[in-house]
């Protein structure tokens, strides 16, 4: 459908949150934005961008693909 978003979910990612007690808010403190851009994000309304990731993956010492994968 156009204008229609993709809900994506990055189920490893929010699991890895969870497990350090972390919240959007938090994340996005850690990454320099807003928590309205992260949800943005985490809803697929904007893609992450190569330097979020790097900054994800080094904050939880994990590699791409074990945040990022799809089931």
């Amino acid at each position: 459908m156009a204008g229609k978003t993709k809900n994506f979910v990055y189920p490893f990612l929010i699991n890895e949150m969870k497990k350090n007690g972390e919240t959007q808010k938090e994340l996005a403190k850690t990454l320099g934005l807003t928590r309205e851009s992260v949800n943005f994000r985490f809803s697929g309304k904007r893609e992450w961008t190569i330097s979020e990731i790097e900054k994800i993956c080094k904050h939880y010492n994990k590699d791409f693909y074990e945040l990022f994968r799809k089931e």
